[in-house]
């Protein structure tokens, strides 16, 4: 499984309140896309700073989205698919900076 993980950072001249809306569409504009497995989308609620090791201040952070892929011939079936390319121009409106991240199952 291939799952990529993304910070995202809504535009400053966007509204949480929008910045949300926004998100529920990419969300529902996921359904039936081409090669990907899951898609998932959490807003951040908070940011706990009483951690047991030192704290990474990152900057703010305003969702995480994760998409996830059965193998790497199904991303690449994502990679080439219109449906992929019209969503990503929906990302462009709502957001302002994303940081991806390819994970690796340890278990």
């Amino acid at each position: 499984m291939i799952r990529i993980l993304y910070l995202l950072v809504k535009p400053e001249s966007m509204s949480h309140e929008q910045f949300r809306k926004e998100c529920v569409v990419h969300f529902q504009m996921s359904a039936g896309m081409p090669g990907l497995h899951k898609y998932e989308v959490r807003l951040v609620a908070g940011n706990p700073t009483d951690t047991h090791v030192p704290y990474l201040d990152v900057g703010r952070i305003d969702a995480i989205g994760e998409c996830w892929f059965a193998s790497e011939e199904q991303y690449q079936v994502y990679m080439e698919s219109d449906i992929r390319k019209a969503w990503f121009e929906h990302g462009k409106y709502f957001i302002g900076q994303l940081k991806p991240f390819v994970t690796e199952e340890l278990v």
